[in-house]
């Protein structure tokens, strides 16, 4: 089967990929501040604020994730279409 076969039959999904190292050690250090955070603030309010702001902070990053899917994919169809217009 083909990519574009692979992609119409859903088998494709670019927000699925490997991450890199530096990528999980970065995520890990992030998981432990966040638990260090938590175990220091004392109030409810506190702790649902903080949970507002990690839902925003995923928000953002899934919406950063795609913007960035389609800005690449764009980029490399232009550089395809180069490709293949050159005299």
């Amino acid at each position: 089967m083909t990519t574009l076969e692979d992609f119409y039959f859903g088998n494709v999904n670019p927000s699925e990929y490997n991450q890199g190292r530096d990528t999980k050690k970065k995520l890990s250090e992030m998981a432990k501040l966040l638990d260090e955070f938590r175990s220091i603030i004392t109030s409810e309010q506190q702790k649902e604020k903080l949970e507002q702001i990690e839902s925003c902070q995923l928000s953002l990053i899934a919406l950063s994730e795609k913007d960035a899917y389609i800005e690449g994919f764009k980029l490399g169809v232009k550089i395809a279409t180069e490709i293949y217009t050159e005299s």
